[in-house]
């Protein structure tokens, strides 16, 4: 797409706004131009949207939605909040419809995900094969989309295609190339929330709230399942029989998952190698939004994963950088809360709560990394550490 905006001299902030803007397709830019203040968005051509919210943004406007008024009802747009979202971000400024302290704070925030159309002469050949996996994230009443946990890219997953699907579903298979911009498709899906597709029953198992009482050998220690752990250590790489470990929890039919902050681009095969049936993990350079979207859904998969009564261990490391990637995006926050912002003590208190047994037997057990530099921080000593137990593994 040629680029014809005007503007020079652009800051680093304004830049990536505009980077952004020039991104969104025409009825995502008339949107955005209403919330902008326009009246008429629908009379204006494409450059003319941008050129009206970028200059509203360089003169440092507030967010001017329309009042409600009588005439042609426009069409709201799902995702409008994501974009206000990201542009919040990328300028250091609120620009979301509410207010961000009202936001619950660990609800799935909506990536602006756009696919190019489908091409069939292109699909019918299913070209360039991969295999991909991730978490199920609604997109429209007949597609999903979802993140490979694989390569970073985001693959559409056709409705249509298993009616046994649902949001924060965990899925895995192959997608093959839909047109000539090289978006991927969902073609065939191998397992469902860590269950052969083919066999897979989308039944409802919820956890029924019991004390946690069976004990399981792991490594050096006894570990309680259901409960909540710190492993002193500053990665789980570090661990010399990680491996075995997870070898025997794979045994015992539990899942395990991990979610890992700042991965270096020389570690990022590495993580994907340690063993964990699925690890979540988030890049050094990430954008702080897309770094929330990554905790949230972790937090939303596991609720589903929970929810069809699977036996989960979780491996969450540095739960004080995840804390302070959440403070970024949510900059304009006040720090009022044991010196983070209200949506990141909410997030790390969310995923302490995901550790719990349950009378059926099944249970999800919580494994954090403990360092001594955590101990400056006010919240990762309230909230994570004297609720939690030291194991040494």
């Amino acid at each position: 797409m040629t680029k014809k905006s005007g503007f020079k001299e652009l800051s680093k902030e304004q830049q990536q706004c505009l980077t952004l803007i020039e991104s969104l397709g025409i009825y995502e830019l008339r949107a955005l131009a209403r919330v902008f203040g326009d009246s008429s968005p629908t009379t204006l051509k494409r450059e003319q949207h941008i050129n009206y919210v970028m200059e509203k943004i360089i003169a440092g406007e507030e967010l001017k939605p329309l009042p409600t008024r009588q005439g042609r009802p426009y069409k709201e747009l799902s995702n409008i909040e994501g974009i206000l979202s990201e542009l919040s971000v990328l300028a250091g400024k609120d620009y979301s419809l509410k207010n961000a302290r009202q936001l619950a704070p660990t609800t799935h925030m909506q990536k602006n995900v756009t696919f190019r159309q489908m091409e069939d002469d292109i699909f019918q050949q299913k070209l360039f094969p991969i295999e991909a996996k991730g978490v199920l994230i609604n997109k429209n009443d007949n597609e999903f989309f979802f993140v490979n946990l694989y390569s970073g890219s985001t693959v559409l997953v056709k409705k249509s295609l298993d009616k046994r699907l649902q949001e924060f579903d965990f899925i895995s298979g192959t997608a093959v190339m839909m047109n000539s911009a090289k978006d991927y498709i969902m073609d065939k899906i191998k397992a469902i929330n860590y269950q052969a597709a083919a066999t897979y029953k989308s039944e409802q198992q919820p956890y029924i709230a019991a004390t946690p009482t069976k004990m399981l050998s792991l490594g050096k220690a006894q570990v309680l399942l259901g409960s909540r752990n710190l492993v002193e250590c500053r990665k789980f790489s570090e661990i010399p029989n990680l491996k075995s470990i997870l070898k025997k929890l794979n045994e015992e039919q539990i899942v395990t998952l991990a979610l890992v902050p700042n991965v270096m681009p020389e570690d990022w095969d590495g993580v994907d190698k340690l063993g964990f049936n699925t690890a979540f993990a988030i890049k050094y350079d990430e954008r702080p939004l897309e770094a929330y979207t990554t905790i949230t859904t972790f937090i939303d998969c596991v609720t589903r994963l929970q929810r069809q009564g699977l036996k989960l261990a979780l491996f969450v490391e540095d739960i004080a950088t995840l804390a302070s990637l959440v403070d970024y995006a949510f900059k304009n926050n006040t720090k009022a809360n044991l010196g983070h912002t209200e949506p990141a003590v909410d997030s790390m208190k969310k995923i302490m709560m995901l550790a719990k047994a349950s009378a059926n037997g099944a249970s999800t057990t919580l494994f954090t990394t403990f360092d001594s530099a955590d101990m400056f921080d006010q919240m990762y000593v309230s909230a994570i550490y004297k609720v939690s137990k030291k194991v040494n593994l």
